[in-house]
């Protein structure tokens, strides 16, 4: 069974599917007209259902028209309820706009194979009928989105899209145009949520050109390439929304994850400078400095990097730590180079500038530590050492315990 996207290209196209006529009337089309004619709604839905089911009966033009009267009641009915202020099946009111234009548009499709006089007067008479449901189909989509019913709410936003685009309403451009691209963005968010990462594309340029949700809409290419797991896209994507959306640190922050999980150091580097310029107080790119520099075992800039992120955050625990952690690892590698010789005034000299170096990290680790106490992980190792090396007991002994 064709989409009713489908259905609207094959109608520009010309290509549509062909009429089989038939020398008599189906009897299901009987019991369906008394359905319609009784209101009753379920049992018709079941059998037009059967009805499609059947290759041959599918093909009859006739079964949709009768299906879209039987669509047309249940709507009226709840159009009605409305009207008198009674509870109403919304979710039901709305599914039946789009069952509307699915039916007619499919039984057009059937009629207007044959090219004759009365396929256009089908079509005429089918589009004046329709355009007063169409404003529904975009109302629709956004009763579904507050209800987060995202397959839902892409069906009729898509479709209220894929008519517009099939110039159906020919003529009818002041209608049309102006939601169009909130409509786009709203399919985009729909596909997104129920994680239909593919259809996030499907009406991108629509999309973007919704001004008020661009920045949101950058934001859900970029996710849905990540979940596309298509990384060339995702980074293209990162890259240019750091460029061109307001919500920048969304875009660099992930991109400066994915430079630091891919070891990609001298790239973050030159991209946290290149920012740093623009705005040099900026927490984020400090940080992620901070955080290169250190990954690059370039502690003195590191530490400069850090020292100056203190000077706008001073409470900025974690840039306390790498502060803490470069005098660490200072002393741990320099103290490499020493050969033991306690006898040497040299050596002795220079381990004291180790223990200076191991004094100097103390706080800065201890803080850490006080912070967050339960992750050992980062500051165990190191500050046993550092109270080892300075021989201070009661530290040593409190860790241990």
């Amino acid at each position: 069974m064709l989409t009713v996207s489908k259905y609207c290209r094959l109608l520009c196209l010309g290509l549509i599917l062909p009429f089989v006529p038939v020398k008599a009337e189906w009897k299901e089309f009987k019991l369906l007209k008394s359905y319609v004619k009784t209101s009753d709604i379920g049992k018709g839905r079941e059998l037009v259902k059967k009805c499609l089911a059947d290759t041959l009966i599918s093909r009859d033009p006739k079964l949709y028209s009768l299906a879209r009267s039987l669509e047309v009641k249940a709507n009226d009915a709840e159009n009605m309820k409305l009207y008198l202020h009674q509870k109403y099946d919304t979710t039901g009111f709305f599914n039946s706009v789009c069952s509307i234009f699915e039916y007619t548009l499919k039984e057009e499709a059937i009629v207007c194979s044959t090219h004759s006089k009365q396929a256009e007067k089908t079509r005429k008479k089918n589009r004046a009928f329709l355009k007063r449901y169409y404003p529904n189909l975009y109302r629709g989509g956004v009763f579904f989105i507050k209800n987060k019913q995202w397959a839902s709410a892409d069906k009729l936003f898509s479709m209220y899209i894929d008519i517009a685009r099939s110039d159906y309403f020919k003529g009818e451009k002041q209608m049309l145009d102006s939601r169009l691209p909130r409509a786009a963005f709203w399919s985009m968010a729909s596909c997104f949520e129920s994680k239909n990462f593919k259809d996030v594309f499907k009406y991108q340029s629509l999309a973007e050109a919704d001004s008020a949700n661009f920045d949101y809409a950058l934001q859900y290419e970029t996710m849905a390439y990540e979940g596309l797991r298509d990384t060339a896209n995702y980074v293209k994507s990162l890259r240019r929304g750091l460029g061109e959306s307001s919500f920048s640190d969304f875009f660099f922050s992930r991109l400066a994850d994915f430079l630091s999980n891919t070891r990609k150091y001298q790239e973050a580097y030159q991209l946290n400078d290149s920012l740093l310029t623009l705005k040099p107080d900026n927490k984020l790119y400090l940080f992620a400095q901070v955080a290169v520099l250190f990954n690059l075992k370039q502690y003195d800039k590191c530490i400069s990097m850090a020292e100056r992120l203190l000077s706008v955050d001073s409470e900025d625990i974690q840039t306390c730590y790498y502060i803490g952690l470069c005098w660490y690892n200072k002393g741990v590698s320099y103290e490499s180079t020493l050969s033991p010789n306690p006898t040497s005034t040299e050596y002795k000299k220079r381990m004291e500038e180790v223990r200076t170096m191991y004094k100097t990290a103390m706080p800065y680790l201890e803080r850490y530590k006080d912070a967050y106490p339960n992750d050992k992980s980062k500051w165990q190792i190191p500050l046993y050492k550092i109270y080892f090396s300075l021989n201070m007991v009661d530290k040593l002994n409190n860790l241990e315990k």
